[in-house]
């Protein structure tokens, strides 16, 4: 997730707090660049739909950008 640059600062700090706080309820892992990105590994059995509707809210409200990949095990057969 991206969240976009903002002229008020509290709200980064606000929302960066809640994604921290849902990352850490759900027990997920995390990887933070800078204030504004975060990576987040969900493995199948969790359930990150907190985390998920804080997210959405933001991505709804054009202050966010997110993109969502499966991942399949490396393996060297075809």
């Amino acid at each position: 997730m991206l969240l976009m640059p903002d002229s008020v600062p509290e709200w980064l700090g606000a929302t960066t707090d809640r994604i921290k706080a849902e990352i850490d309820a759900a027990g997920l892992l995390s990887e933070w660049s800078g204030d504004r990105h975060v990576a987040v590994d969900i493995p199948a059995p969790a359930n990150p739909s907190k985390l998920f509707e804080v997210m959405e809210r933001e991505v709804s409200a054009g202050r966010a950008f997110w993109e969502w990949a499966d991942a399949m095990p490396f393996s060297a057969k075809p």
